[in-house]
């Protein structure tokens, strides 16, 4: 017995009628095997290859499709055992899978037979079968994407089990098998798989080694997922060249975030002037949020001696001109606007001006967002650096033209 179902609302009305006799609790016995076929073909084809079709509807669809149909009836219970899984109706999709199984060792209802039993927590009967599906001779003439994803999910099986040393082999078959097909998505897939089981166990200089035979200056989504990963994920290994390398990639496609947001990761560990102040300068040029610019600045001006160099009022001055700007990613702008203002006062006190005459001479040294304070603290300190990063020019340039962007009006 088979559970009547809505009919679909795009149902020609020439077969309106015999779908309602096929939709009765103990329907369809009258008929024959051309009717139900007829009903069938068309559910096929203009519900379930049109994307249409529901679990219910499936599963009726399913009930109908004949003994020898069997090519379909593997296609659909497939997509009845996944939209169960996803539902977390776990029971049903291993019933089903295992129902089909019996009659076909098809690889595909094996794949999903495997993540249901997964899902149960049956974790080694999971990697058992998706270990004896991908041995297969016949696994060859499958789709690339079909195996590599078989792959990617074997291993995750195999890192959920705790088996994480045997969970390399696949990711790394997986890796490759896309590289060779040009499946960027899951080659990104199966290199973020690996790199995060890499560093989780301690070997970041064995997930540097993974990565960097994949990257290139060629632009493109995937070389910007890559490269992310690279400056996001292992920015403790990357060496000056590699990080030369990785910055030229994002500037040179217009996508400064991950170099800003590297360099000020490596400035809040460092204990060296020159990272910090590059990582200032970036920040700057980039109107990166005020919430990791005002630390920073703080930190160049900690010392009763930092605060009497030339360039100190430059640096509270373009802080607080920072926080002056709207910023929906910072919600403590007031604190850090009212803290650089503090800031200011007291460099301007070490410089020897009184706190009076603090207002008046900010205007006459032109210390104030209007006064371009933070391109011109950005160009004094670029002259501060003992070593200038090959990109560095280039990124002001950018920085210049995202700026001009903004502020540019809108043509009618």
């Amino acid at each position: 017995m088979i559970q009547p179902i809505t009919p679909p609302h795009n149902l020609p009305t020439s077969l309106q009628a015999l779908f309602l006799r096929m939709n009765q609790p103990e329907g369809g016995k009258e008929l024959d095997a051309k009717g139900i076929r007829t009903i069938t073909d068309w559910l096929y084809h203009e519900r379930w290859h049109q994307d249409l079709a529901d679990l219910a509807e499936l599963e009726w669809l399913l009930h109908w499709l004949m003994p020898e149909q069997l090519e379909r009836r593997i296609e659909i219970a497939d997509a009845v055992s996944m939209m169960n899984l996803e539902a977390g109706n776990i029971d049903a999709a291993i019933a089903l899978t295992q129902a089909l199984l019996s009659e076909c060792d098809d690889f595909g209802l094996r794949h999903t037979h495997a993540l249901a039993l997964a899902a149960q927590g049956n974790l080694t009967a999971a990697t058992q079968t998706l270990e004896h599906a991908l041995k297969q001779p016949d696994t060859r003439a499958l789709p690339p994407e079909q195996i590599i994803q078989a792959q990617l999910d074997l291993a995750r099986i195999y890192q959920n089990n705790r088996a994480l040393f045997k969970a390399i082999a696949p990711m790394k078959q997986a890796i490759a098998q896309a590289k060779a097909h040009q499946s960027d998505d899951l080659l990104l897939e199966g290199v973020q798989l690996l790199i995060e089981q890499l560093i989780d166990q301690g070997g970041m200089d064995e997930a540097w080694d993974t990565l960097w035979p994949l990257l290139s200056q060629e632009p493109g989504p995937l070389q910007q997922a890559l490269w992310a990963l690279a400056f996001t994920k292992l920015g403790q290994v990357l060496s000056s060249e590699d990080i030369d390398q990785g910055a030229a990639f994002f500037l040179a496609t217009k996508n400064p975030d991950p170099l800003v947001q590297l360099m000020i990761r490596r400035a809040e560990t460092a204990r060296d002037h020159q990272t910090l102040l590059l990582a200032f300068i970036l920040g700057l040029m980039f109107l990166a949020p005020i919430d990791v610019t005002a630390p920073m600045a703080a930190k160049l001006l900690r010392r009763d001696a930092d605060r009497q160099k030339p360039t100190a009022p430059l640096i509270a001055a373009a802080t607080m001109a920072l926080a002056e700007i709207p910023d929906e990613r910072s919600i403590k702008r007031a604190h850090w606007y009212r803290d650089a203002m503090m800031q200011l006062i007291s460099v301007a006190q070490h410089q020897g001006v009184p706190e009076a005459a603090v207002k008046q001479w900010a205007i006459d040294a032109e210390l104030l967002l209007e006064h371009q304070i933070i391109e011109r603290t950005t160009q004094a300190l670029i002259k501060e650096l003992t070593h200038t990063p090959p990109w560095l020019y280039e990124a002001l340039t950018l920085s210049a033209a995202i700026k001009a962007q903004k502020t540019a009006t809108p043509q009618a």
